[in-house]
């Protein structure tokens, strides 16, 4: 996978680690470390997932080109096309802006009508929503719900996890999520090269 190591080596120079900090901290041999900043080994899922986690970045920044912009601009038009190319999925999750050691992700949620996000999110940290258009319930693992309208905005810990559930059985649900990465499950992240992907349905 081109660009990890390079971009793994740019996140543990830029926070002065040592590869030595960098293994005692994750748990990752020395040498698997420095193999993999300079792509001579490649990596499993779970050993790139803790590393995002540890540099606390979103995975889908070691798939993606840095932009070098101060400012990153997504216009109006590009999350209309967004959120028309993945109208047909249940539920779809869009990347709206990447920047290498981001401490926010802008993610745009689209929750088809009476369907709801798969996974709970499966991060502790701050979140911020803004209900752009349709109806959400806001439910946490313990049961607690809250009902959420077009134009409200709510602020909580993820934790304990939550999850969106479009209240609307006509209407389309369209969220903004600014947290701190990474965000969502596993199984999805590596679908966000192209910084969008869909998720599946419950069983």
């Amino acid at each position: 996978m081109p660009n990890i190591g390079f971009r793994l080596r740019e996140l543990r120079l830029g926070r002065g680690l040592t590869l030595e900090q960098v293994a005692a901290d994750t748990g990752l041999s020395v040498s698997f470390l420095s193999m993999l900043e300079r792509d001579k080994v490649s990596v499993s899922v779970d050993n790139l997932e803790k590393l995002a986690r540890y540099y606390q970045v979103h995975m889908v920044h070691f798939f993606r080109t840095p932009q070098e912009d101060n400012v990153l601009i997504t216009r109006r038009a590009d999350i209309l096309q967004r959120l028309a190319e993945n109208g047909a999925s249940p539920a779809s999750v869009t990347l709206l802006t990447n920047r290498p050691n981001a401490r926010m992700e802008p993610l745009l949620v689209n929750v088809a009508p009476g369907k709801e996000e798969p996974h709970f999110r499966q991060h502790e940290a701050d979140t911020l929503v803004y209900i752009l258009e349709g109806r959400a319930r806001l439910v946490a693992e313990t049961g607690e719900e809250v009902e959420l309208a077009a134009g409200d905005l709510a602020y909580y810990v993820n934790l304990p996890h939550r999850r969106f559930v479009n209240a609307s059985p006509s209407e389309r649900l369209v969220l903004v999520i600014v947290t701190a990465p990474p965000t969502s499950s596993l199984d999805e992240l590596l679908k966000a090269r192209q910084g969008a992907w869909k998720m599946g349905e419950e069983a």
